[in-house]
């Protein structure tokens, strides 16, 4: 194949002129880069990665200040797009009209392209019922009078809040598998690290282990502690929202990790077993898991 083929549409890099855009060419995986309306440069890389992305799109870019950061998140969402032609080796026709190439030619036909994102607006129906992307917002909804406010019960209060750590999580470990190998890992070492610092209280070395079954507890409205011996605990949660909300979110990605949420607090309960010398086990099903908690040896 000659000439760029872009399989995803522009994606702008946060308060700048610049955008980019994964594509092929040549028979390999390439990278556009644009300024405005003009192409700086269509290249070639040997592998889909990441880290390729970032350094073609960070290469052609003289923003002063600007982050790596800032490119990763660019190149993460390239990425996804890229992810989807390769598993299905169709996409929709992404060609931005009107960029100006170095020879001087342009892309296409002339048509709009959106300032805040810079990507391409197509009233074709594969594209205009796509799934949206988590950066894009719904389309402006006006409101004229403040809205009045009841308080929210305790049920209404924890359903609020394990929907928004469900997306959270979801989000994240999506958006952490589109990152080279060994980052998804790492943020949430980092977040669990954190997580068991809030409980651990000196004087109570018990605290630790509470609040972790607590925290499974709220996984779900249906969780149970049955009755078990004197040195065991068992924690049963079935219909767990967070699972459900991480379900319904990872069915649009296909860079959905498998396991998560519940890898997560695999991953906390291993470190607290560490720490406190108690055999931990997580055992997950398709609606929830048990937790068991015993005396070591």
């Amino acid at each position: 194949m000659s000439g760029f083929y872009p399989i995803s549409p522009l994606v702008g890099l946060t308060n700048t002129s610049y955008a980019a855009q994964a594509g092929v060419m040549n028979e390999k995986w390439a990278c556009r880069v644009v300024r405005g309306k003009k192409i700086l440069a269509e290249k070639t890389m040997p592998d889909l990665n990441l880290e390729n992305f970032v350094g073609i799109i960070y290469g052609h870019i003289r923003v002063e200040g600007l982050s790596r950061h800032s490119v990763a998140m660019c190149a993460g969402r390239l990425m996804q797009f890229a992810r989807r032609y390769q598993q299905s080796g169709v996409a929709p026709d992404f060609e931005v009209a009107g960029l100006i190439r170095q020879d001087g030619t342009k892309t296409g036909v002339e048509a709009p392209v959106s300032e805040s994102t810079h990507e391409r607006q197509s009233e074709t129906p594969d594209v205009s019922t796509e799934t949206p992307e988590p950066s894009e917002l719904p389309s402006s909804q006006r409101i004229t009078e403040i809205p009045t406010l009841s308080p929210l019960n305790p049920k209404e209060t924890w359903n609020r809040l394990s929907t928004a750590f469900g997306i959270l999580l979801a989000e994240i470990a999506t958006y952490g598998a589109t990152l080279p190998e060994g980052h998804l890992d790492a943020m949430f070492e980092r977040a669990a690290n954190r997580e068991i610092a809030t409980w651990t209280d000196a004087e109570n070395p018990a605290s630790v282990v509470t609040s972790f079954c607590e925290m499974m507890y709220s996984c779900s409205e249906e969780s149970q502690f049955p009755l078990t011996g004197a040195d065991t605990l068992t924690i049963e949660v079935s219909g767990c929202k967070l699972l459900q909300t991480g379900r319904e979110i990872g069915s649009n990605y296909e860079s959905y990790p498998v396991g998560y949420p519940c890898q997560y607090h695999e991953k906390i309960a291993e470190k607290i077993a560490e720490i406190t010398g108690l055999n931990i086990s997580v055992n997950t099903s398709s609606t929830g898991c048990v937790v068991q908690i015993e005396l070591g040896n």
